[in-house]
């Protein structure tokens, strides 16, 4: 008998079903992958096996069954959830130490000896031991995560339930996570549910869930969900109709006749998608409408720092963006790479260091003013407005930038039918998945049709086919705009969409140069993300 059974599971909001008929089996030591689009239910079914939703259907955990949040109350003592979020279960201002007396206190552990050993191996596993005196608020997202983590912990769950854990987390803190989570399924016995965005780490899981559309629509290994998909995946070339191209591959339903490519696991999300509606909707970007001369170097930083009074964010960068080019900037969480984005924008103030923006010398808030109609920006937090539709949002900032509203009424049509969202117009952010949501702050950010593209981790929590439509349309408006664009991401495979990278450490430059360079400095890296771990060892 399984030690996790769960039986036809629907979850509702009002007349939305977000789950139907979930089942699946789990035994202990085992880690089970939620993978799938956003909004397909992933989040729903846990809430519901973490005994926090309402639900229909049948639960079994340890010989207790239960069918609602009540009747899950006298398991709770056995379950641990993480909810989806860097740092959503955390108070800015409470320390470490305090954050892990607040849970201890809820979960009304008794202070012995065990309690303490088991409290102190937490602490030191994940490197916050020396942190226990530091306000949540004052720790980078890793850090956050591994805290969130260790509180979920420290009452030693039989099922830990761990929504997206590593969303926005970069390539170390991640496997410093998985590490975690690994040693202690395996000393403790646990059961571990884990969703995640990152198909590195499911292919790690000893199972995993494929959901789509409220309905798990496959189950397996890594491996057996590959082999599901392998005859349709083949080495990238045109194609017309029932396929779909992306970075090095062509996912087709009907034979090419072209030699097939080893399948990755996203493979099975464009498969999926194909399978379903034939066609992947294409990004279009038509052309300028006005055409500008646009200098060969749009961005130079020399020596730019910032200091937040004793701590050195940004020490002494020398940067180059150039025309239409594709600049990643990579580095661990606390590295300074959104600070040094807000540099650029004027969003901090710089410390020492010169700027020059489209061949200006940035001196003054007067100088930005000028400039301010040729950048265009996406932070890494949706900073749109969520009581407006996107209409209003796009009719609001078409006013902002002082375009004439037949004219704005034009760009803004023809935005949403390039990019993908005209359907969704009169809906709310708040109403939509976040793929859509990223569309929509790239179509603000480029209404006024600007020169540099700042994006501050757009394809954080945002699946497969909404990364790659996102991709494809930063190329469309580096081949058709000439725009230059400078991305952060924790998604190391979006280095080689790149056309160079640099990567920050502690707040220094230690990497600036092409994704091809780096493969051949490091030849036995799989991929980017083993060239990024590579070098930030050999930087310790």
């Amino acid at each position: 008998m399984p030690d996790l059974e769960v039986k036809k599971v629907t979850v509702r909001y009002k007349e939305k079903i977000a789950i139907k008929d979930a089942s699946f089996e789990a035994n202990s030591g085992e880690i089970v992958g939620f993978i799938g689009a956003d909004g397909s239910g992933k989040s729903s079914l846990m809430h519901a096996i973490a005994g926090v939703k309402k639900f229909e259907g049948e639960i079994l955990f340890k010989g207790h069954i239960y069918h609602n949040p009540k009747e899950a109350e006298r398991i709770k003592q056995h379950i641990g959830l993480m909810p989806q979020g860097i740092g959503l279960v955390l108070y800015p201002l409470l320390t470490v130490k305090e954050h892990l007396d607040f849970f201890t206190a809820i979960r009304n552990l008794k202070k012995d000896d065990e309690y303490l050993q088991y409290r102190e191996r937490l602490l030191k596993m994940v490197g916050l031991f020396e942190f226990q005196n530091r306000q949540a608020g004052h720790l980078s997202g890793g850090m956050q995560q591994k805290l969130s983590l260790i509180c979920t912990l420290i009452h030693k769950p039989k099922l830990l339930i761990l929504d997206e854990p590593t969303t926005g987390v970069d390539p170390v803190s991640r496997r410093e996570l998985w590490q975690i989570i690994d040693e202690i399924r395996k000393k403790d016995n646990i059961i571990a549910l884990i969703s995640t965005g990152y198909m590195q780490e499911a292919e790690r899981m000893d199972k995993i869930l494929l959901f789509e559309n409220g309905q798990i629509i496959a189950k397996g290994t890594a491996e057996e969900l590959k082999e599901l998909v392998k005859n349709y995946v083949y080495l990238e070339t045109e194609c017309k109709e029932e396929c779909f191209s992306f970075a090095k591959r062509t996912y087709s339903l009907k034979p090419l006749n072209v030699p097939h490519a080893d399948p990755e696991l996203e493979a099975v999300f464009f498969i999926n998608a194909l399978k379903k509606y034939k066609n992947i909707p294409e990004i279009n970007v038509e052309e300028r409408e006005i055409k500008i001369e646009i200098p060969e170097v749009v961005m130079e930083a020399i020596g730019l720092t910032k200091r937040f009074n004793n701590f050195i964010a940004n020490d002494h960068i020398d940067m180059v963006l150039k025309r239409g080019e594709i600049l990643g900037l990579l580095g661990a969480n606390g590295a300074g790479k959104t600070t040094f984005i807000k540099m650029l924008l004027g969003l901090h103030p710089i410390d020492e260091g010169q700027l020059i923006l489209l061949g200006k010398k940035i001196e003054s808030y007067k100088d930005r003013l000028e400039l301010k109609s040729k950048i265009g920006y996406v932070s890494q937090k949706f900073a749109l407005y969520k009581d407006m539709t996107i209409r209003e949002n796009l009719i609001y900032f078409a006013n902002m930038h002082q375009i004439p509203m037949s004219k704005a009424l034009k760009k803004i049509d023809k935005l949403a039918d390039g990019l993908g969202f005209k359907e969704y117009m009169d809906y709310l952010p708040t109403e939509l998945p976040l793929g859509i949501n990223q569309r929509f702050s790239v179509a603000v950010a480029i209404l006024h049709e600007p020169v540099i593209l700042f994006l501050d981790e757009p394809t954080s929590g945002v699946d497969a086919i909404a990364r790659a439509q996102l991709w494809k349309l930063l190329h469309q408006l580096k081949q058709k705009w000439g725009i230059s664009i400078l991305i952060t991401t924790h998604y190391m495979s979006e280095a080689e969409y790149c056309d160079r990278v640099v990567v920050l450490k502690q707040g220094k430059k230690i990497i600036d140069d092409t994704p091809q360079n780096l493969y051949q400095k490091f030849p036995d890296a799989k991929n980017f993300e083993d060239i990024f771990i590579k070098f930030h060892e050999e930087k310790n």
